[in-house]
């Protein structure tokens, strides 16, 4: 496990941590802000109210600890923020409500919806979703419903962490994923085609990264330049570091958990699981903002 050193704090840079899974472990703290009984009533009747009243010493303690930790770890937890046995528009609306103090929430798709329910579809929860960015600034999760017979985690590995490893191991890999790769989004919501690095430098001095295993590895099919022996391998590359116990950190979202991933620090991934049918099935709420602020 290597840790990054920190970044100074400037008015163009932030704090940059790189961490493996055993850092996260430990450091629960980095990420992760207990909400106690009192906050979370009043967050929630505020929310649901669709007004800040009494609520708003601890939306500022919300505000100031998810945007602390997306700084600096590229993500943020609050366990059991919003009450998931409410009407599935209830939850909506006041999730709404608290996404106003993080940025802008942007359609996902084609058709415009501004959230989505994340569930098996034809038992594609068995299979498990890779490494990937989301076109967004920031994704959002909340855990509806979790697994109840396992599995289903969401999987974070940090860009920082992983450039680090691949420039000690293999600096010829890294220099070939720091070049312009073709990601072929026909049909999807926003920039169809997208030409970008996969790893890379951003304004702020934090490594960034861009990177869908599907979309990138088949764009070739779709009329994009064809992929070079060396792009083969530098992707193989990748995957195998992504995929090593030291890398990737599993959470398990319960019930009402939600998550913030900045999408140009963090890849995420899900694991897979079985379903149970019915109200029971797992069910998890996402959005897609933009921040104006990578």
């Amino acid at each position: 496990m290597t840790k990054g050193t920190d970044q100074e704090m400037t008015e163009n840079t932030v704090t940059e941590i790189g961490w493996g899974s055993t850092t996260l472990e430990s450091r629960r703290d980095l990420w992760s802000m207990p909400l106690d009984d009192e906050d979370r009533r009043l967050l929630r009747r505020d929310a649901a109210a669709r007004a800040w009243s009494e609520g708003k010493e601890a939306r500022e303690r919300l505000r100031s600890f998810v945007q602390g930790s997306v700084a600096s770890v590229g993500f943020a937890h609050v366990p059991d923020l919003l009450d998931p046995s409410e009407d599935e528009v209830d939850i909506v609306t006041s999730l709404s409500f608290l996404l106003r103090d993080f940025g802008e929430i942007i359609p996902q798709n084609a058709q415009g919806d501004l959230f989505r329910v994340l569930r098996d579809r034809d038992g594609d929860g068995a299979t498990e979703l890779g490494f990937h960015c989301d076109t967004c600034d920031v994704l959002v999760l909340l855990c509806l419903q979790p697994a109840v017979l396992g599995g289903g985690n969401t999987k974070l590995a940090s860009a920082r962490h992983v450039r680090e490893i691949i420039a000690r191991e293999r600096p010829d890999v890294l220099e070939t994923l720091e070049g312009g790769w073709t990601f072929d989004r026909t049909g999807r919501a926003g920039q169809q085609v997208i030409v970008s690095p996969i790893l890379f430098t951003q304004e702020d001095g934090t490594t960034g990264c861009y990177y869908q295993t599907r979309t990138v590895r088949t764009s070739p099919e779709r009329g994009g330049p064809p992929l070079s022996d060396r792009q083969w391998e530098a992707l193989d590359v990748l995957d195998e570091v992504l995929y090593r116990p030291e890398i990737a950190f599993g959470l398990r979202l319960a019930a009402g958990d939600l998550l913030f991933i900045r999408n140009s620090r963090v890849l995420h991934g899900r694991s897979p699981y079985v379903d149970e049918p019915g109200p029971r099935a797992r069910r998890v709420l996402r959005a897609w903002m933009n921040d104006g602020d990578r």
